[in-house]
């Protein structure tokens, strides 16, 4: 704890140095202008509605940034599970690696999480085959009971009139299950006593809900000048709304990161403590990452002209398979999908939080 804090101090110094990164380094390092982070917040915003822009506390406005989008935040997200409740294997982790010293970033419960797509596509489709072959015997039901229904009607006396002199006074009133009845209302006797003129007021006795209460998250996103990255901070609630201890908090984060790689500090924009992910590794993760994508687009493209020469019975070349530079430029990645794929590589820091639902 020590050593943490006095990482914080020096790095409070040092950032207050730091002169604002202005020129682009996207490629290069992995690294984002405040520019550039305020472009890929506006995207994350304008495509996913459950993140917002929020201004942050007055005198705490970065002056490097917009005063109204001072950092991204998305509420209320559910952590349905712990991070000791998912069964890690050596087969459950992925090695994010960073592109120049092959040092990496575990990124675990990624087959976990395939696996359960997985099992949930099937089951969706399992439901989807049986949902059709109930609906299909329900048509041939109602077809067959129309037809009989219509066969009745014909043989039926139009002019056969009831003789409401065969009912009797008692079949004429029928209990309605959906009345309110006197099983399900008490008199509160607590009112009787506040307001003895009222004699006690009636009142429905309400069943408990159904819904589920889980521990939710507010999670935001900030510019952080010394790393010129974002960083995400986290303030957890329990299910009756009441805030997470930090101890409470790191019950939600891999035991890979726990206490290492997530830390509590004061929120640069609100001074309340939260659980941070240190962005000190984010940027060369990020650049690996980015260059796995854009090699993969590139794969794609090649592929696919592969494909067509073969259809076409032409044999290409070596210059054929090069990219032009409208192919090259499709390829790249953009300053707007940055954050993203920055939330998919976080995930694996706190993959009991589904907030994958927000992109």
């Amino acid at each position: 704890m020590a050593t943490h804090a006095i990482h914080s101090v020096f790095k409070g110094v040092a950032e207050y140095f730091t002169p604002v990164l202005k020129d682009s380094n996207f490629k290069e390092k992995g690294v984002l202008t405040p520019e550039e982070f305020i472009l890929a917040g506006d995207e994350l915003v304008d495509k996913c509605r459950t993140w917002h822009w929020a201004p942050g506390k007055p005198g705490l406005v970065k002056p490097y940034l917009p005063e109204r989008k001072q950092f991204l935040i998305t509420r209320n997200v559910p952590s349905l599970k712990r991070a000791n409740d998912y069964a890690l294997s050596d087969a459950k982790e992925a090695i994010v690696e960073d592109a120049k010293d092959g040092e990496g970033w575990v990124s675990t419960h990624v087959k976990a999480k395939e696996e359960e797509k997985e099992t949930i596509a099937n089951a969706e489709d399992e439901k989807k085959i049986a949902d059709a072959e109930d609906e299909k015997k329900k048509k041939t039901s109602t077809a067959v009971e129309e037809k009989k229904r219509e066969e009745e009607a014909e043989e039926e006396n139009e002019d056969d009139i009831p003789d409401m002199d065969e009912f009797e006074d008692d079949n004429l009133v029928e209990a309605d299950p959906g009345m309110l009845l006197t099983d399900n209302i008490v008199e509160s006797k607590d009112t009787e006593k506040k307001n003895p003129v009222s004699k006690g007021i009636i009142r429905v006795v309400e069943p408990e809900d159904n819904i589920e209460r889980t521990r939710t998250y507010d999670i935001s996103i900030t510019y952080d000048k010394y790393y010129q990255t974002p960083r995400i901070f986290l303030f957890g609630y329990d299910r009756d709304r009441q805030p997470l201890t930090p101890k409470k908090i790191m019950e939600d984060i891999s035991a890979d990161h726990a206490h290492k790689t997530v830390t509590v500090d004061p929120h640069p924009h609100l001074e309340v403590p939260h659980a941070s992910i240190h962005p000190c590794r984010h940027a060369p993760v990020m650049l690996r990452i980015c260059e796995r994508m854009e090699e993969a687009n590139v794969s794609r493209v090649i592929d696919e002209k592969k494909e067509i020469a073969k259809k076409k019975g032409k044999e290409l070349k070596p210059e054929d398979l090069e990219l032009t530079k409208e192919e090259a430029e499709k390829c790249a990645m953009k300053i707007d999908q940055y954050l993203f794929l920055f939330l998919k590589f976080i995930s694996s820091v706190i993959p009991t939080i589904e907030y994958d639902y927000t992109i």
